[in-house]
């Protein structure tokens, strides 16, 4: 489906059919960016996909740039053999030098969250060595100029586009709170964007967090 297409059903929805519509394109193409961000922060396996990744010669690796997650780490890939997760207290604890130790093949990762674009492997590989990995990708933003001959399609699997959709419906009426019946409308949207990607939210803490401009 074309993201115009996506912005239209929107529109639709939101009664905005005018020859001055409320909400503009360039409002609405920003709720779409913003609702493809909230989906793949809140369900990373959303737009996964495996990639062959070159190590550097030292127990810390970076994640390629635009990578949102680190979700698993599958196999060396020039011998199938697969690594397992660990973490760093287990590795501490049972070999405390393990960063300066060096392997021809990867056998175990930690990775935390709390620093999501860096990962450890053990042994230490030798350069340029390859590592099949699981990783959520960042949404790349989209732009567009010309909302009526643009071809950009909708960059997740269609199974999203309701999440999609009620995202940016609770984005736009967040824009639009002169009534209570808008405010309404905005939390309810939230709510239904938590139900379709099985979330359990407080939708009314994270609405009024969001009057109060603590989440975005």
């Amino acid at each position: 489906m074309l993201v115009t297409s996506i912005i239209a059903r929107v529109r639709d929805l939101l009664q905005d059919n005018t020859t001055v519509p409320r909400w503009s394109n360039a409002n609405l193409l920003d709720a779409y960016n913003e609702a493809l961000l909230a989906v793949v922060q809140n369900r990373p396996d959303v737009n996964s996909q495996v990639i062959t990744f070159a190590c550097q010669a030292k127990a810390m690796q970076t994640l390629p740039a635009g990578t949102y997650r680190l979700l698993d780490v599958i196999s060396n890939p020039s011998t199938g053999r697969g690594v397992q997760e660990t973490t760093r207290r287990t590795m501490d604890s049972l070999l405390p030098l393990w960063t300066t130790m060096m392997g021809t093949e990867v056998e175990q990762y930690i990775y935390d969250q709390k620093s999501p674009a860096i990962f450890y492997v053990y042994p230490t590989p030798e350069a340029d060595h390859r590592l099949n990995l699981l990783v959520s990708q960042a949404p790349v933003r989209v732009v567009i100029s010309d909302f009526v001959n643009d071809t950009t399609v909708f960059a997740l699997d269609e199974l999203w586009l309701n999440p999609v959709i009620n995202y940016m419906l609770f984005r736009a009426y967040s824009m639009d709170m002169e009534t209570e019946a808008n405010m309404q409308q905005a939390q309810n949207y939230l709510a239904m964007f938590a139900n379709d990607l099985g979330l359990k939210w407080n939708t009314d803490q994270m609405f009024r967090q969001e009057l109060q401009g603590k989440v975005g």
